[in-house]
């Protein structure tokens, strides 16, 4: 989207001058100035600075109010820091795309519990989380923990995104399915015919299983931190 275009609309819809909003926001006129007319990229902390004046979310403020699309928590992501990661060194945001991935279900971080993915289509679900354009596994789905075993790599409520296009390899994070129902977070290893599924909190015990009893792993490639509510 056009940023600068956006905070002028936003600002002549409220009545407001560019040394009004920089005042209020912490930076000079002219520095609004350059935003609106795309000549200087504001990080993330003006962006949310802004978007908090104009008394609307940085989703809204990014989706331009547009109806029906998918939740995006960019509100959350700028929260928690994470938003922070898609800035370069000077503060300016790179021109990074994003896209939506459904989360479809919980996968247990302790032993193995029942799974289902709600009978969702591919790519639908009644969340969905972002992550980068380049991860383009159009299968791409995630789940969110329940359970310890995996803390403090992967905490309880934290949302992991799965690529099942991508083949395990030793020392993955993964979410395996077993014994044809139950599903569980761990850190994948083979041993010969045997599936060794490890926890990284030393309070729970390796999992062993034959091939045969392993009905898919799916490598973790994007967790995305989720306080408790």
């Amino acid at each position: 989207m056009d940023v600068g275009q956006r905070i002028h609309d936003l600002r002549h819809e409220r009545g407001m001058t560019a040394k009004e909003l920089g005042d209020a926001v912490g930076v000079s006129q002219s520095y609004i100035s350059l935003l609106e007319n795309n000549k200087r990229r504001a990080n993330v902390d003006i962006l949310g600075r802004i978007a908090a004046k104009f008394g609307i979310t940085l989703a809204r403020f990014f989706a331009g109010g547009a109806p029906g699309r998918p939740g995006v928590d960019l509100d959350g992501l700028y929260r928690s820091g994470q938003l922070h990661a898609i800035a370069d060194s000077q503060g300016n945001v790179e021109p990074v795309r994003m896209h939506v991935i459904p989360v479809v279900s919980r996968v247990a971080a302790g032993d193995p519990a029942g799974f289902t993915d709600g009978e969702y289509p591919a790519g639908f679900a009644e969340e969905f989380v972002p992550a980068p354009a380049d991860l383009d596994d159009v299968n791409a789905f995630a789940l969110r923990i329940h359970g310890d075993s995996m803390a403090p790599r992967f905490r309880d409520n934290d949302i992991v995104i799965c690529s099942p296009e991508r083949p395990p390899e030793n020392g993955d994070a993964v979410v395996a399915k077993v014994r044809g129902e139950e599903t569980t977070c761990k850190v994948f290893h083979i041993d010969g015919e045997n599936v060794i599924l490890s926890p990284v909190n030393p309070s729970y015990p390796a999992q062993v299983y034959g091939r045969s009893e392993v009905n898919w792993v799916y490598p973790v490639v994007i967790c995305q931190r989720r306080e408790k509510r």
